[in-house]
């Protein structure tokens, strides 16, 4: 069984992580985790805390996870959950990843680019654990068949180690070019990612990632990821 996380906020993005989701279990049995993260709600009565978690959902959010719901019967070998925490930590993440087996967390557009402190942590947190993190850019479909492996300079892998893992963890998904990042701007990797991208029918990029915690370097890797206009799976260099 493959386990997948999914941090939401209940917008349209959603549907399409599910779906692609759904899409990439190649129809072995799968579980979805809708992982809704709202802020924390301090309160001494329980009846209060109730009340304002309730209303932190909207009638609109309760429609796309309607959909969620109906798009996952067409689909038995599937199942979805749906989780909700008030605020969020590292060492509850990583629980919470451990405990349900997480295989992939797909990163939504809305998420990685909110402005919410929640959703800004949430993000920085999963992006130092050592699952595999595939970043969506839009509400579009894609299937994930070809990808570029964006090779870092610095890194201990080579196109081997992460050609093996791919075949062990995404079985239908081939790399067809290398692409080495060295010591240059985003604006020179987005140049040649454009390039690349134009000339070859690419799915998706490939990248890896350390447990760097510095926020300085962790920006400069968010602001690079956010430039591209294609899916971006990424590895860490520890589970490789």
């Amino acid at each position: 069984m493959k386990n997948y996380l999914i941090p939401t906020r209940l917008t349209a993005d959603t549907v399409t992580a599910v779906q692609t989701a759904i899409n990439h279990s190649e129809n072995r049995n799968a579980k979805i985790i809708l992982f809704l993260v709202t802020d924390e709600i301090n309160s001494f009565s329980a009846a209060q805390y109730l009340r304002e978690q309730d209303s932190q959902i909207t009638h609109k959010e309760l429609a796309i996870l309607d959909h969620c719901r109906d798009l996952i019967e067409h689909f038995p070998n599937c199942k979805l959950e749906f989780q909700r925490q008030s605020g969020i930590s590292a060492p509850l993440l990583k629980n919470f990843l451990q405990f349900h087996s997480i295989d992939l967390i797909l990163l939504t557009k809305s998420i990685i680019t909110s402005k919410k402190t929640v959703h800004s942590n949430l993000v920085q947190i999963i992006e130092n654990q050592k699952t595999p993190i595939l970043r969506l850019i839009n509400e579009t479909i894609t299937q994930l068949n070809k990808a570029i492996y964006l090779e870092n300079a610095f890194s201990r892998l080579n196109i081997d180690d992460v050609q093996q893992y791919m075949q062990n963890q995404f079985p239908l998904q081939q790399i067809s070019q290398v692409l080495k990042k060295e010591l240059e701007t985003s604006e020179h990797i987005n140049s040649l990612l454009t390039e690349v991208l134009s000339k070859n029918d690419i799915d998706f990029v490939i990248e890896t990632r350390t447990s760097e915690r510095s926020r300085i370097k962790q920006k400069k890797q968010n602001e690079l990821n956010h430039h591209f206009d294609i899916p971006v799976l990424s590895l860490h260099e520890e589970t490789v």
